[in-house]
């Protein structure tokens, strides 16, 4: 009961963090919003920019795999990572984190039977872009 205690707060600090973030890109000040998304990357979810862009979508895949997260957890991920390619500077790198975002969508529904509406809608817009 403890350890769900913790995930909650955990998402609800993270909810709070992703709501910062748009904040932020509506205001403009998409500097500070990347900033702030990769901190939660790399000190929640111990992921790099590297790991974002420049790893394989089944390498990527694999490394969110091995590191057990919840269901909760993948869906914050998702968030924040539709975010970060909205962020990229460059299309090819919006592509990277987009098709990587797309695997995730696909294993949160596969193999952990998760199935979000708004996933869905996400995907749809985003295979449209790509």
């Amino acid at each position: 009961m403890l350890k769900r205690d913790s995930l909650t707060a955990s998402m609800q600090q993270l909810s709070y963090i992703l709501a910062k973030v748009k904040r932020l890109i509506v205001e403009d000040d998409e500097a500070e919003a990347l900033m702030i998304t990769n901190n939660v990357f790399q000190e929640y979810y111990r992921l790099t920019d590297h790991d974002l862009i420049e790893k394989t979508e089944d390498a990527f895949l694999l490394l969110i795999k091995t590191k057990g997260l919840q269901v909760e957890e993948l869906n914050m991920l998702a968030y924040f990572m539709d975010e970060y390619a909205g962020l990229q500077k460059t299309v090819s790198n919006q592509l990277l984190v987009y098709k990587k975002l797309i695997r995730l969508f696909d294993f949160m529904e596969k193999e952990l039977q998760y199935i979000s509406f708004e996933h869905i809608s996400r995907r749809a817009i985003i295979e449209k872009q790509i």
